[in-house]
C-alpha cells in the first residue's frame, strides 16, 4: 500500500499534511508520536471513515482506492481495529461476520461460519459462546480488543490497521495477541500498520519501519 500526498482537513483547519509512505507487502510498520499527533487520523483516512475531507492518493496493489466507499475498501482486503470498539445491540457477532463474509463473496453455511468464528475466538482466549451474543455487548475493554483480532482471523484481510489494539490487554494477553499476529502474518503475508504506545504488542513481530508523526506530519522515518 502507498499513500501519496495524503491530506485531511475540516472546514476550518488542516489535520494531516502531505502524508506519503509505502508499506511493503508482508511488512510491519509502527506509527508513533504524541497524543493528538494524527496517527489515528491516518488509519481512519486509509479506511475512508467520515468526518473529514481527504485528498491525495491511496494505492492498494497499484489501484487508487481513495474514492472507494468504506465497505468497498473492506472488500478489497483492508481491516481496521478501533481504539474504542463500540457495542452494537441487536446484532450478533455471527450475523455481523456472516454478512461480511457474504459481501466478500464467501457464501458459507451458517454452521461453517459458526465453526470458523468459534475457532478464532478460542484462539484469542475468548469463549465461543460470545459468537451468539450481541456484538461487543457487556465485554470488557480487553475482551473487545481480543474480539477484534478474532474478527480479523475470520475475515482474512491483507492490510491490517491496528489502532492501539493493546489498550486494555494485560501483559500475558499482549504477548499472546502478538504471537497470533505474527503467525497470521507468516501464514497469509498480511501487511500491518500499527499505532501503539505499548511496545509489548510488538514482542513477537519484526518491525520493518517506524514513522514518527508530529502535528499531522511525518517528521522522521
Amino acid at each position: 500500500m502507498e499513500l501519496c500526498g495524503f491530506c485531511a482537513q475540516t472546514e476550518k483547519s488542516e489535520i494531516l499534511h502531505d502524508i506519503s509512505f509505502t508499506l511493503s507487502a508482508g511488512s510491519t510498520t509502527l506509527l508513533t508520536g504524541a497524543n493528538g499527533a494524527g496517527k489515528s487520523t491516518i488509519l481512519r483516512g486509509i479506511m475512508g471513515l467520515g468526518g473529514l475531507q481527504y485528498s491525495g492518493k491511496i494505492l492498494l496493489d497499484g489501484k487508487n482506492i481513495s474514492k472507494l466507499s468504506i465497505d468497498e475498501r473492506a472488500r478489497s482486503g483492508i481491516f481496521m481495529s478501533f481504539q474504542e470498539p463500540v457495542a452494537i445491540e441487536g446484532l450478533s457477532l455471527i450475523e455481523a461476520l456472516r454478512s461480511a463474509l457474504e459481501a466478500k463473496g464467501e457464501k458459507l453455511a451458517l454452521s461453517a461460519v459458526k465453526v470458523r468464528i468459534s475457532e478464532a475466538l478460542e484462539k484469542v482466549g475468548l469463549s465461543p459462546f460470545i459468537a451468539s451474543r450481541e456484538l461487543n455487548h457487556k465485554l470488557s475493554g480487553g475482551e473487545k480488543k481480543k474480539c477484534e483480532i478474532a474478527q480479523m482471523l475470520v475475515l482474512q484481510p491483507k492490510l491490517v490497521l491496528l489502532d492501539e489494539i493493546d489498550s486494555g490487554l494485560d501483559a500475558k494477553s499482549c504477548k499472546s495477541i502478538s504471537k497470533i499476529l505474527s503467525n497470521y502474518q507468516a501464514e497469509t503475508g498480511a501487511t500491518y500498520l500499527i499505532v501503539s504506545h505499548n511496545l509489548k504488542i510488538l514482542s513477537e513481530l519484526k518491525v520493518d519501519q517506524e514513522l514518527i508523526v508530529e502535528d499531522g506530519r511525518i517528521v522522521k522515518k
